[in-house]
Formats: C-alpha cells, structure tokens, sequence
C-alpha cells in the first residue's frame, strides 16, 4: 500500500503536536510494511529561500511551499503554480490513499484538486482540531471575550466576527461541508471532538474513532535523586506558549504560590511562535510577578522530552479551549507522571479526577494554585495517582488501526 501523508507543516519547524504525531505516524506505517511519504507545507517564515508554490526536499520528505493563506475561507491565495508541484509529487508516489492531517494552510481547494487527479484513492482526513467549524484559528473560543463557544452555528461565528455577514457565514459552512463531502473517511482522535463535529454536520459513520499513539519507552527515563520522603513538588509545562494553552492562568497560580512562600518549582519548556510585541510584553510582566518560582528554559528537541519529563513529578496543562488528544498528556503519562488539567474536551478522557491525575476549573488560578500546593505537599496523592497511569497507545498501535481502516476502504472501493 502506498500512502500519501500530508500536513500543514514539518516538524523540523514546528514541533506542535499535529506535526510531530503525523511524522511519527507516517514512519510507522513504513515500518509496518506500507510504502509511505511524508508531505509538509512550508511558509517563507521557514524556508525563505523557496519561491512561493515551489517543491524541496528534507531527507525523504517532501516540502511545499505556500505563500498566502485565508483562513476565512480555508483556501489558498498564492496563485496555482503550487498545483504543478503538488503533482510531482503524487506522480512519485502514486498512492493508494492519502492522509490529511487537517487543511488549514493547504486550502480546502487541495481536496478538490486530488479528487480530480486520484479519482480512484482513499482520501482520509484526520480532525485534530476545529479549523474547519471555528474561523477564529479553530479554537472555538468567542472573541473577545474568550468564553467557550459550545453551540457554533452561523449566528455565533457572526457575534464573533460582525463585520461578515450572517450569509458569509452560511456559504463558508455550506462550502466546506461540501468539501469534506469528496473525502471518504474522517478519524477523531477523542470522542469529544467527534461529538462536536457530528453536531456541526459530518455524519457519524464517516468518522472513525482512533486513538492517536506515542512511540514506545525504549528505555527507562532518566531519574534525579528521588527519596521516598521528597515532596513531589516539581511541575512542568510543555508546549507552545499561548493564552488559550492557559498558560496566563498558570503563571497567574505560580505568581500566588510565590506570594504565598510556597516550597515549589515551575519550570516552562517551550516558546512563543513569531509573538507580537504586546503578547511578548505581556509574556514577560507575568514572568516577572511568578519568578523565582517559575522558570523558562525555552524551547527542547524531543529527544530530551522524556528526561525533561521524567525529572518532574507533575506535568500541568490548565488548557482555555477543547482540546482533543494533546501530545503534552500522552507523553506525560507515557512516562508514568499524573497531569493537571482543565476538564474539558477530550482532557476529560485522558485525565480523570483523582483516579490518574488532578483537574481544575478552567481559568480559575487560585484554584489551580490551591490544586498545586496541595498536590506538592501530599506525598501518598502522587504515588497513588501515578501508580494508575496507563501509557497510551503506542505509534505502532496507532498506525496498524489506520492502517485497517485503509485497507476496509481499498477492499470497499473495490466492491
């Protein structure tokens, strides 16, 4: 089987979850025996030396460069020359089925492009977010006041973006409904953000619940000195840095736990991705409140991630939006560490109350800080939360799922 994986970006560049996921699955379907390769978008903030709609290579993956994206419209402003690369590409590889992992960046327009050109493939688009039903960067979050939209509709995204009519509104649902029509599988990796596209429009027997998987422990992580009697007081927060993460919830919870004299650390691993001067000052006045508690120690390469992991007690994650499977909790309890998170979205399948780690109310920092404290100072909660984390599915587990599916699809097309 010869399969086609396409993303809106490479991890390379941007180590987002998605992009990391998405390669990682994309080798295991060679190791399982699948011919399978791996295309990424490109911006000139990555690859400024790529002429917009041009084609480059990065090891055995592919690199396409796109220049001006609407996000609006999910569509692609920058012109067709892109369309001759994109296929060279599937001349090379000649697929069987192509898998997309979301189309945000590649425009909406890519999927009527193959349906042309591989009348005959599976086309399966994996939903990792909610770009398609929320025009404010999928977040389902209401602008400007950043209150969970539960009920998105045309009405909703207009209150949200008033200067578009209610009528934009209808023709861009109408558009990309129509869109996905030409696609013949979706994969959720949560049943919450299934649930939440099902009440948008998709059918639910197109979508597919499959579990999105992290590579195996190959070796036990790295330990610090770790006495039985220490307080499990050492927490950490990995990803991007961005509102709707809560990452201003979280400094917030550490600025008080510093007032307080609280014996604990904090330590941040990650950056801002191109931040604009106010949310960079915005950034830094709340570092300064929270330090010496909290530390930034910036960006990693994931091969340290389960060293930096493994050298925490706690991994926090008081998410803003509905998140669906962040790679952040899969790698955390990969390594056996509970997480503290906001139960809502697909956190509230990976992380249960008091059964495998800890949750919060969303936004609440002095509930988080109180949450923090306690769990520092409470030795017997650690060792019975972490002694309950399961590891998630493996990469290899995931891919031989996918791979099923791809294969009820072939024999399905071929009845």
């Amino acid at each position: 089987m010869n399969i086609l994986v396409i993303c809106h970006d490479h991890p390379h560049y941007t180590t987002g979850g998605t992009e990391v996921l998405s390669h990682d699955l994309c080798q295991a379907y060679s190791t399982a025996g699948a011919k399978a390769t791996f295309v990424a978008a490109t911006t000139g903030l990555s690859r400024p030396d790529m002429p917009a709609g041009s084609l480059a290579k990065l090891g055995d993956d592919y690199l396409l460069r796109t220049g001006h994206y609407d996000m609006f419209t999910m569509s692609r402003m920058d012109g067709t020359t892109w369309v001759s690369s994109f296929k060279e590409i599937v001349q090379k590889t000649n697929p069987d089925v192509v898998h997309l992992h979301g189309l945000d960046r590649l425009g909406a327009d890519l999927v009527t492009l193959l349906r042309r050109i591989l009348p005959e493939v599976s086309i399966v688009l994996t939903l990792h977010d909610y770009q398609l039903i929320c025009p404010n960067e999928g977040l389902l979050l209401t602008r400007p006041e950043a209150a969970l939209c539960h009920r998105p509709s045309p009405e909703a995204c207009n209150r949200c973006f008033s200067d578009l009519s209610i009528d934009r509104h209808v023709l861009r649902k109408a558009h990309l409904l129509g869109v996905l029509g030409m696609i013949d599988a979706f994969v959720a990796p949560s049943e919450d953000l299934k649930a939440r596209f099902v009440a948008w429009g998709l059918e639910a027997n197109r979508i597919h619940l499959l579990r999105n998987g992290v590579p195996e422990q190959k070796q036990a992580p790295a330990r610090t000195v770790d006495a039985a009697a220490r307080p499990r007081n050492r927490f950490a927060f990995f990803g991007q840095f961005a509102a709707h993460k809560g990452l201003y919830t979280l400094l917030d919870a550490a600025s008080r736990l510093q007032a307080s004299g609280a014996s604990l650390r904090l330590s941040l691993h990650g950056r801002m991705f191109h931040p604009s001067k106010e949310a960079q000052a915005r950034f830094d006045h709340a570092m300064q409140t929270a330090q010496p508690l909290v530390q930034n120690l910036g960006p990693y390469d994931r091969s340290e991630l389960t060293d930096l992991i493994s050298g925490s007690d706690w991994v926090v994650l008081p998410s803003l939006w509905f998140e669906n499977a962040p790679l952040t909790v899969l790698e955390a309890q990969r390594i056996g560490r509970p997480v503290i998170c906001t139960d809502i979205g697909g956190l509230g399948e990976l992380v249960q109350d008091g059964v495998n780690g800890l949750c919060v109310p969303r936004g609440n920092a002095a509930a988080l800080a109180e949450t923090m404290a306690l769990a520092a100072s409470d030795i017997p909660l650690w060792e019975r939360l972490a002694a309950s984390v399961q590891p998630p599915p493996s990469t290899a587990t995931a891919a031989g799922e996918h791979l099923a599916l791809f294969d009820r699809l072939k024999r399905k097309a071929a009845a």
